[in-house]
């Protein structure tokens, strides 16, 4: 459908690189962002191969050489021995076997990669301080209204605006959502704040009875990320960036390996922050004739998979391939709904039993006795999956 302007709502790491991937086609974009000016969490993330050759696909190869950190390995710990059950290693052989390597990420400079790449095609694309209130969709456009008054007619919506989607709110009424009892607490370390070595140049997972706890570098290996998930029963609140006490999750992982404790030690009193993990049933379909939603707004998941960011830059590509195939947009939209939904599920289910076996350590069907790491083990239907082959653009 070139030459019918697609609206995104929402300016987060799916919604930039959807943006990207319909300039790369010629279909006019443009995003709107309630954020009053672009600014990412200090997170970190990791992208697998199944999202890098979409990255790498739009032409972002050289500036994801700049900020990039290449882990060796994953490797599986025990929570006080730090004995590794076993290594994955991110060497040649693994990314000749799927195309693409496996890389640690600063989110801000992930973010502002995909920001100034779209921004250089279109200086005009990125709307900020555009609160999206309310929608009304017709036969042949999607009424726009935003907080200020202003309103913006929409050939087709893509709501990329996240795990609490006003888009979907408005389109397909809210997702019920049950707390998992899993709090995940992150914090951010400078390299030089540890020993030298303390921590090794790998995706370090170090599984525990309720608990595990994940470090890894980011922003070419400057500084060291954590996070440590834990079991909980009171605390419910879905926000990354509510405050935690340090001191509190210290006494929690005081009996962990030294590693762990170091890392949680050398954290500044206003760098640790806590969410609450929610799981949400997927959605049986996401569309309608002039709207559909991408990343976190159509298949929210909890993290133990590391495939969040990944799964909403695989939604962009196969989004701007169908909108680009197909002149009606009811059409389009569908394709990019049926070739996703499946996918995207099965990747929502893997990660919450990714997550329960990261806590089983003792039980019988732990890692340790498994001698695997389940999902990240068998990671050729995650790893191998190539949207750029399937659905070229």
């Amino acid at each position: 459908m070139p030459g019918n302007e697609v609206t995104i709502i929402g300016a987060e790491i799916g919604g930039l690189t959807a943006a990207l991937a319909l300039q790369h086609c010629d279909i006019p974009v443009r995003v709107f962002e309630q954020a009053r000016e672009l600014g990412e969490i200090g997170a970190g993330l990791h992208l697998s191969p199944n999202g890098m050759k979409v990255l790498v696909a739009l032409g972002l190869g050289d500036a994801i050489e700049r900020i990039r950190f290449q882990p060796e390995a994953l490797a599986m710990r025990h929570y006080v021995t730090g004995t590794a059950f076993f290594e994955n290693p991110f060497d040649d052989a693994f990314r000749a076997r799927f195309g693409a390597p496996f890389y640690g990420f600063h989110r801000a400079d992930l973010h502002r990669m995909l920001h100034d790449a779209v921004i250089a095609n279109d200086p005009h694309c990125i709307v900020v301080n555009k609160r999206l209130a309310a929608l009304s969709e017709h036969d042949d456009v999607v009424e726009l209204e935003f907080a200020d008054g202003e309103r913006h007619p929409a050939t087709v919506l893509v709501g990329a605006d996240g795990v609490h989607s006003t888009v979907r709110t408005l389109r397909h009424s809210d997702l019920r959502a049950t707390f998992t009892g899993h709090v995940a607490y992150r914090g951010m370390v400078h390299r030089d704040a540890v020993a030298p070595g303390l921590v090794a140049p790998m995706m370090n997972v170090w599984a525990g009875p309720g608990a595990h706890v994940v470090a890894y570098y980011v922003r070419r290996g400057e500084l060291l990320n954590y996070v440590a998930l834990t079991e909980e029963d009171h605390w419910e609140t879905e926000n990354w960036t509510t405050p935690a006490d340090k001191h509190t999750l210290a006494q929690r992982f005081s009996d962990w390996n030294p590693t762990v404790r170091a890392l949680i030690d050398h954290t500044q009193e206003d760098q640790c922050y806590k969410w609450a993990l929610l799981v949400r049933d997927p959605l049986p379909s996401w569309s309608s004739a002039r709207t559909t939603l991408l990343g976190d707004a159509a298949h929210p998941m909890v993290p133990y998979l590391a495939q969040g960011s990944v799964m909403a830059i695989e939604d962009a590509w196969v989004l701007a391939h169908t909108l680009a195939q197909h002149a009606d947009a009811a059409v389009a939209l569908k394709a990019y709904e049926q070739a996703r939904l499946e996918r995207t599920a099965n990747v929502q289910r893997a990660a919450w039993k990714q997550g329960q076996l990261n806590h089983a350590v003792g039980s019988g069907d732990d890692i340790a006795s498994r001698g695997d790491g389940g999902g990240f083990a068998d990671s050729a239907w995650l790893y191998g999956y190539d949207v750029c082959a399937l659905y070229p653009l």
